[in-house]
């Protein structure tokens, strides 16, 4: 089965960006004040590093819950795509959770430079972007058209049968 046109794929994308902006900034709401109420200094290392892993567990947890079992997050179902191992089953949860830690690769390399680099937020923003639109780019040189995470994952996007 092939797999869906690549702007059904970013528009997928697009909408899914928005749903994980809207689970992230309630995650950051419940975990500030989680935080607050522990004592932990707001502005403080720690305090910035336990936010980041509440909203890593939460974002990929996300993925991973939705992706397991044959189940398609509300993008996926607007646009009829669906993700699928190699072979065309229904991911595991082991699978679709090592899909959603390296789909973190969409973003991770530009948050790290970013932060190397000690960017500010709107340079950080355009080398998310730039790294986003390279990321889908690259699936276009593969013979499946997959993007990188799914071929590393072992996992292909398909036209969903709904």
């Amino acid at each position: 089965m092939k797999a869906p046109p690549l702007r059904r794929r970013l528009a997928c994308l697009i909408y899914e960006g928005l749903m994980l902006l809207g689970i992230s900034l309630v995650t950051a709401a419940a975990s500030i004040g989680l935080l607050h109420l522990l004592g932990l200094a707001q502005g403080s290392a720690q305090h910035r590093l336990a936010l980041q892993a509440m909203e890593f567990m939460v974002l990929t947890g996300y993925g991973a819950g939705f992706w397991s079992g044959g189940r398609q997050t509300l993008p996926m179902k607007v646009w009829k795509i669906a993700v699928v191992t190699k072979s065309g089953a229904p991911l595991g949860f082991g699978r679709a959770l090592w899909r959603a830690i390296l789909a973190w690769l969409w973003v991770l390399p530009a948050l790290l430079a970013a932060a190397v680099l000690h960017l500010s937020p709107s340079s950080t923003a355009w080398l998310v972007a730039a790294g986003l639109l390279l990321w889908a780019a690259a699936g276009l040189l593969r013979s499946d058209h997959q993007f990188l995470h799914d071929g590393l994952a072992g996992t292909r996007l398909v036209q969903a049968s709904r």
